[in-house]
């Protein structure tokens, strides 16, 4: 049974991107790989500070009974408009109830329908009619713990690939961090057995300092395919250089849809 497993990790709090690129100077490939984000992503017309604040405004309107975290799911086309919006399955069974409340659907289809297009970058768009880019918008209700990150930045965190990541040594011309968490993928057996496919969502944060935090399980497809995706995020190392937002180091969330099909 051939395994065929996709992990195209993807920037953002709220913004899911093409893989994480890892690039090296020829002089430095021996010494000190990083792993950096592409250039190239969706952003919302008004900046990542403004749709934090829209996102802060839609959340405080809804009745003060909701409480929890879920993640609010949108397919771009072409033009940058969400054509179609669901919810991420959370791991938690509270969680799970916030996703299937008919408030929290109605907030999220209402602030789908109030974005503007999202601006987005020409090397992104396919000839495929199917095309579409995906965009995570977290939905927080209650009171806010801890800082509140921004869904995506200009300059991206770059991160140093772990001394003993043995496949790059053999390959040390570039390397993917969809590679890199792809060759730690341990398909789980009895999600094998079960044909259990589908797309699971893990989540990290980096701080302003680079520290990687909060990693954690945000859409959900299994218990052990959770475990074993939240395994991966744990091995990810703290970034050499912090995300910024106009010069400014900031903390910035990234989702990882982890995609599992067997053939």
């Amino acid at each position: 049974m051939l395994r065929k497993l996709s992990l195209p990790v993807r920037c953002a709090a709220s913004l899911l991107l093409p893989g994480l690129l890892l690039l090296a100077s020829p002089a430095a490939v021996a010494q000190k790989p990083t792993i950096v984000p592409p250039a190239s992503e969706p952003h919302f017309a008004g900046g990542p500070d403004s749709l934090r604040a829209l996102l802060g405004r839609a959340q405080r309107q809804a009745s003060p009974t909701l409480q929890g975290r879920v993640f609010l799911l949108l397919k771009l086309n072409r033009e940058g408009v969400p054509t179609e919006v669901s919810l991420l399955r959370p791991p938690a069974a509270a969680d799970q109830a916030l996703a299937n409340s008919a408030e929290v659907r109605a907030i999220g289809e209402q602030l789908a329908r109030r974005l503007s297009p999202w601006q987005l970058d020409p090397t992104l768009l396919s000839t495929d009619d199917k095309f579409a880019l995906t965009v995570a918008l977290p939905l927080t209700f209650g009171p806010a713990t801890g800082p509140q990150p921004l869904p995506y930045s200009d300059e991206k965190p770059t991160f140093p690939l772990p001394v003993d990541f043995k496949p790059y040594r053999s390959n040390p011309a570039s390397y993917t961090f969809r590679n890199f968490l792809q060759r730690q993928f341990r398909y789980p057996a009895i999600d094998l057995r079960n044909q259990v496919e589908g797309t699971a969502y893990g989540y990290f944060e980096v701080s302003e300092t680079g520290a990687v935090e909060n990693r954690r399980i945000v859409g959900s497809l299994s218990p052990t395919v959770d475990a074993e995706i939240l395994r991966n995020l744990n091995t990810i190392p703290n970034a050499t250089t912090p995300p910024r937002q106009q010069g400014q180091p900031v903390r910035v969330a990234y989702v990882v849809p982890v995609n599992l099909i067997i053939q």
